[in-house]
């Protein structure tokens, strides 16, 4: 079993996947909505890619106070309604927010080998 597979078996994990260089989405594994809806893949990335493309340019901007505490962007995650997505890297996890723990715990699981 893949380290995406381990992440979407989780319960109220709906997506795990990783992002190329590029920030399109390279790799997926869904259950849930995201089958039923495979047009919400190409808003995700596309939401992804903005977002980090904010915290990069926020993380830039800021280097003139303190350039050792901004960059590199390592992840950031959101929530909204019943929803929340976490990007940590190239990785990242939508699920259900009241099934999961904290952002902490998101984030853990994002980290390579934290499985």
């Amino acid at each position: 079993m893949s380290e995406l597979d381990e992440l979407v078996s989780r319960d109220g994990v709906l997506m795990a996947g990783r992002f190329g260089p590029d920030w399109r989405v390279a790799e997926t594994r869904s259950q849930g909505l995201f089958i039923e809806y495979p047009a919400a893949l190409e808003v995700v990335g596309s939401f992804c890619a903005a977002i980090q493309s904010m915290f990069n340019a926020l993380a830039v901007a800021m280097a003139g106070f303190s350039p050792s505490a901004w960059t590199p962007v390592q992840g950031w995650a959101a929530s909204g309604g019943s929803y929340s997505i976490a990007v940590h890297g190239d990785r990242f996890m939508v699920v259900e927010t009241d099934k999961v723990g904290s952002f902490d715990e998101l984030r853990r699981l994002l980290r390579p080998g934290e499985l």
